[in-house]
Formats: structure tokens, sequence, C-alpha cells
């Protein structure tokens, strides 16, 4: 399973987020993807002016979403027999 990894750059003052930046990678499996996701919150936080980061609480959350050929099967309608 592949993974790619999402970022939300959140105000921990109101709990919103109001960006999500994906990442132009994939990733072979879920811990590589966290490890990157770390790396990726931290120099982001960095990159952002002091004073906007303290003065919101901004914080980056990140997700890895899985990838590939997980099929989608819908749900069965209701009455209708399988």
């Amino acid at each position: 399973m592949k993974f790619i990894l999402v970022l939300h750059l959140c105000s921990m003052l109101t709990g919103e987020c109001s960006e999500s930046i994906h990442i132009n990678a994939q990733f072979n499996d879920h811990r590589s993807c966290a490890l990157a996701g770390y790396d990726l919150s931290s120099s982001t936080l960095q990159e952002l002016d002091l004073n906007i980061v303290n003065e919101r609480e901004l914080a980056v959350r990140f997700q890895c979403k899985k990838i590939g050929n997980t099929p989608i099967i819908p749900p069965k309608k209701p009455g209708i027999p399988s």
C-alpha cells in the first residue's frame, strides 16, 4: 500500500485548520510517510513568521492517506436483495 502526506496548518486557539498542503511524493509504507510528516511539520513552522506563529498559536497537523489499488465498494441500497 502506498501513502501520500497531507499537511494542515492549524490554530490551537480556534481549533481551525486553514490550509492543506499535499506533498508531491508517494511513500511505500506508513512509517516513512509519518517520519517525513514530522520533518516537514518542523521545517514548515520554522519558515513561518515567529510573531504570527506565537500570536495564532499555529501548529502543523499531518496525515498519511492511503492510495493505490484499494477497490471502492459502494454500500448496498436498502431494500434491494444482494
